[in-house]
């Protein structure tokens, strides 16, 4: 058993579907993501993973610390990147199963500050609260995959992120994204994690949580992000790569621009991934927004966001891969 979202892509009377592009223009955007990876390149700042660029067809200036990727290598990572994706749950029965045209909901991640539900008031979240926030998001229904809710604000922030997982497998049955911020939290998560798991035979076969690989715009791949993505293929942990633009401040003002440089950043990870592990399944992921000129600040809910998320969707359908979209 697993759980299935809905399926408004296919040819049928029922559901809504937003057709955002032409196959013919999907290929020019792609045609222009393959410039940018050859002409202009990526910063990568990880030792680790220069040498892995570097050693597979890539040319690296150590001056600049610019990476840029031949189309074929970036070509063989989308063959290579598993079109669909089985995001296992402790309890099995809660698997979801991310796949071409179907649809499911994730609460947004991870928020520094709350509404008590007692007094209304705004404060910092704590250890509690992101219990009870688990809680509440596996009893959900309409929930398909938890996301870490809360940012637990009484302990050290640079290993909150334990704490985070910890919550996770004591009140959640279903597959969990977590935001990891080093190697050394990831190994822990990751041992934690074989113990639910049953050993790491059980894990493997079943992982029961994923991370998340944020490019920074413009174009830059941070050593933390890099040496987590490559740590995270070795152990088998499954991976979403989530570039999170700003359009108007980090990308360009114009969306179709915008989407290319998105477009970039995400290939040129998903090489990396599939380097070291053939097959790692790796999900698309998007997190990039649009910029109030008048606070500077990322306007959620806006009808371009909306756009750009759609536009994501079908890119990632494109390329065939799953995707994860966000919301307004």
């Amino acid at each position: 058993m697993a759980i299935r979202g809905i399926h408004p892509g296919l040819n049928q009377t029922a559901g809504i579907g937003l057709k955002m592009f032409s196959d013919d223009e999907l290929e020019k955007i792609h045609l222009a993501t393959l410039d940018v990876l050859w002409n202009v390149g990526v910063k990568v700042e990880s030792p680790q993973a220069v040498q892995i660029f570097d050693g597979s067809g890539c040319t690296f200036n150590k001056h600049s610390g610019i990476v840029k990727i031949p189309a074929h290598l970036v070509e063989d990572a989308i063959r290579s990147c598993p079109p669909t994706f089985r995001a296992c749950g402790r309890d099995a029965s809660k698997d979801f199963v991310c796949e071409r045209d179907r649809v499911g909901f994730v609460n947004f991640g991870e928020a520094p500050r709350m509404i008590d539900p007692e007094t209304r008031t705004l404060r910092k979240p704590k250890r509690k609260d992101v219990d009870q926030a688990t809680r509440f998001l596996d009893a959900l229904d309409q929930i398909s995959v938890f996301e870490r809710p809360l940012t637990p604000s009484d302990m050290n922030q640079n290993i909150a992120c334990l704490y985070n997982i910890k919550s996770f497998f004591e009140n959640c049955t279903k597959h969990g994204y977590i935001g990891i911020n080093s190697v050394e939290n990831l190994r822990t998560c990751y041992e934690m994690a074989k113990t639910v798991a049953g050993g790491a035979d059980k894990f493997r076969e079943r992982p029961i949580f994923s991370t998340t690989c944020d490019p920074i715009s413009p174009l830059l791949h941070s050593q933390e992000a890099c040496d987590i993505l490559i740590e995270s293929c070795n152990l088998g942990i499954p991976l979403k790569i989530n570039a999170m633009g700003l359009a108007g401040g980090t990308t360009c003002v114009n969306l179709a621009g915008t989407l290319v440089t998105h477009n970039a950043e995400i290939l040129s990870m998903m090489v990396l991934g599939q380097l070291v592990k053939k097959g790692h399944p790796m999900v698309y992921g998007t997190s990039t927004a649009i910029m109030d000129l008048k606070t500077a600040l990322a306007s959620i809910g806006c009808p371009e966001l909306g756009l750009f998320s759609a536009a994501i969707a079908k890119l990632a359908q494109f390329y065939q891969m799953p995707t994860w979209v966000a919301g307004g």
